[in-house]
């Protein structure tokens, strides 16, 4: 297995990946399950390249040619202090339990250090207790910080 930053050219693997996440991440907060190939048309539309602004890197995980995971990492300097976020990660259903979430996260780790982040968050659902394991094993501890959430649609437009 080898961990790399994406190539040009990988992108709608990429997004396809994403999608996946977004249909197994609906359990955990929306109580309500859509169809994968919404989610598959919706990301078709991500920008997954240099197009993103900010400090960006989508680490893979390529085993036998194929993409079986990403970690999408971001730094950010807000002026007072400098942070790193797992934006999103993910790892194919028949991939998991051999240790690439572990290998895709010491990648991140890497870039927080090397950008000198004061501190990075990763962000899962309560539920997710494979998640919750992985990052507590990478060394992220749990906050006391209570985190909300805004859904903007239709209803809210003035």
């Amino acid at each position: 297995m080898m961990i790399r930053q994406m190539k040009h050219g990988e992108e709608d693997k990429v997004r396809e990946l994403l999608a996946k996440l977004s249909h197994e991440d609906q359990t955990f907060w929306r109580k309500q399950t859509r169809p994968l190939e919404e989610y598959l048309v919706e990301s078709s539309r991500k920008p997954v390249s240099e197009e993103i602004k900010g400090k960006n890197a989508i680490f893979v995980a390529e085993e036998n040619g194929m993409i079986a995971g990403l970690c999408w990492c971001t730094t950010v300097d807000r002026g007072v202090d400098k942070q790193g976020e797992v934006v999103e990660f993910y790892v194919e259903r028949e991939f998991r339990g051999k240790g690439i979430g572990k290998e895709l996260i010491a990648v991140a780790k890497q870039l927080f250090v090397n950008e000198q982040a004061e501190v990075a968050f990763a962000w899962t659902h309560r539920g997710n207790k494979a998640a919750i394991k992985l990052y507590e094993n990478a060394g992220f501890k749990e906050v006391d910080q209570l985190v909300m959430a805004f859904v903007p649609s239709d209803k809210n437009k003035a």
